[in-house]
């Protein structure tokens, strides 16, 4: 063999060589790039002659990498986004495996059954104290895909220790696709005030029926027996009429608080808001009530506190008058003999706080949450007796809403009630109120009748 081929074999030795390598650095990075895809990372494209079986496999790689890697990068977008819109749900979205671990809890979960981050992957029962949530999960896994479990619940209250209500929960359950189910999503959405709404609607049907149908049946027995023999008894015929007229304007006061309170809470009562000197107006109202208040014996007092003369308050003056009218109203009618009402009042920053207290029979604890509602009485005998209609406390509360003012309750039974009305302060009155000075109380006890000279 001379020289010649010595140098061709040479040659052909180091192309042979150089192509080992080179395909030995494509397996290489294709085995790195299909263990880049496997842990989610991004992978490297492989260089490689397009021809041979390497270079075919090094081109099906590079296809297939950049397909992988973008439908991962749909998967993780389209991840994101579910995870986004059912951390905006408000409803709480539960999901289990089938050893009734938890694998996924959205915001409202967390916060509707005091879940947190450790509780992922522990059991359901050690992590929601209920039996019922617990029968709405093994009743969900044992159904198959497509069908649903539909539930409502009633569980104890956020903090039974304050006693606070039930919470109603309407809970629908879907099995994970699989035979014997892979899992299960529960939905709960939580129909607590849905539920005193509909409570409370039935409660006004029934007792606006009970209350218009009272007075009703007291004119129609009164008419009745006139009719029959009593109009030409003078001893009893103006007696029942009196009777009759009565009740008529117990049903006119009731038809009229009924049409103001609708007018409140459809919007469509309007008031004209402007700047109004509280004092004179608190004054006026308590002025009003004396006689009542004197008929009973109650020590009855205005005391302005730092409220000056010139202070005022941004709201339609009838509308604050007739708050307070109400206010007054109740705390001299609930109020035994010798008892006081006392109106105070006070500056607090922007706010003019006005205080009516009373050492009246008070409010039971439990019933404290349904003063306002509609038909509401603390005593139902005492209340119809007085000639109340119990929507005063509900005309209050639209009314101090529709001025952008707070009300706040404080009683206890036997001891009395305090109603603190917080209402927006005028802008142009500080300085006013600095020079005039707080205003004067007035003391309003009556025991006997005045007698003109």
């Amino acid at each position: 063999m001379g020289s010649a081929g010595l140098v061709g074999i040479t040659v052909l030795a180091s192309i042979l060589v150089i192509i080992v390598i080179r395909q030995g650095r494509v397996v290489s990075g294709v085995t790195r790039g299909l263990d880049a895809l496997a842990q989610n990372q991004k992978p490297r494209m492989v260089r490689a002659f397009p021809w041979g079986p390497v270079g075919r496999m090094a081109q099906s790689y590079n296809t297939a990498a950049i397909e992988i890697r973008a439908q991962a990068s749909r998967r993780e977008r389209d991840h994101g986004q579910l995870l986004v819109v059912l951390g905006a749900m408000a409803e709480a979205v539960v999901a289990v495996d089938p050893r009734r671990r938890l694998l996924f809890a959205n915001e409202s979960a967390h916060e509707l059954f005091g879940l947190g981050p450790s509780s992922i992957g522990r059991l359901v029962p050690e992590l929601i104290r209920g039996s019922q949530v617990q029968e709405a999960v093994e009743a969900t896994l044992r159904l198959e895909s497509p069908a649903t479990h539909h539930a409502e619940l009633v569980m104890p209250g956020r903090d039974p220790q304050a006693r606070s209500l039930p919470r109603h929960l309407a809970v629908r359950g879907s099995p994970l696709p699989g035979n014997p189910a892979q899992g299960a999503v529960l939905v709960f959405h939580d129909v607590t005030e849905l539920r005193r709404l509909e409570r409370m609607r039935q409660d006004f049907v029934a007792n606006a029926s009970h209350e218009l149908k009272t007075p009703l049946a007291s004119i129609k027995a009164y008419t009745e027996t006139l009719l029959d023999w009593a109009i030409e008894d003078p001893t009893v015929n103006i007696r029942f009429l009196e009777r009759i007229d009565e009740q008529a304007n117990r049903l006119d006061q009731l038809i009229h608080d009924l049409l103001s309170l609708a007018r409140l809470e459809s919007g469509q009562e309007f008031f004209e808001h402007g700047p109004i000197q509280i004092v004179p107006l608190l004054e006026s109202c308590a002025l009003r009530h004396r006689d009542r208040a004197g008929a009973k014996n109650l020590v009855m007092s205005f005391e302005p506190g730092n409220l000056g003369l010139e202070t005022v308050v941004v709201a339609d003056e009838e509308a604050v008058r007739q708050i307070f009218d109400n206010l007054i109203d109740n705390a001299i009618k609930y109020t035994p003999e010798g008892g006081r009402v006392d109106v105070k009042g006070v500056v607090d920053g922007d706010r003019v706080c006005v205080e009516v207290a009373d050492t009246g029979i008070g409010i039971p604890r439990d019933e404290l949450p349904r003063v306002f509602e509609r038909f509401y009485r603390v005593d139902k005998a005492r209340s119809r007796e007085l000639g109340g209609t119990g929507l005063g406390l509900s005309i209050v509360k639209h009314l101090i809403q529709s001025i952008g003012g707070q009300i706040d309750l404080v009683s206890r039974v036997g001891a009395g009630t305090r109603f603190t009305v917080h209402l927006p302060r005028g802008r142009d009155d500080a300085q006013s109120d600095q020079h005039e000075g707080p205003a004067r109380g007035l003391s309003l006890r009556q025991v006997e009748p005045a007698v003109d000279p």
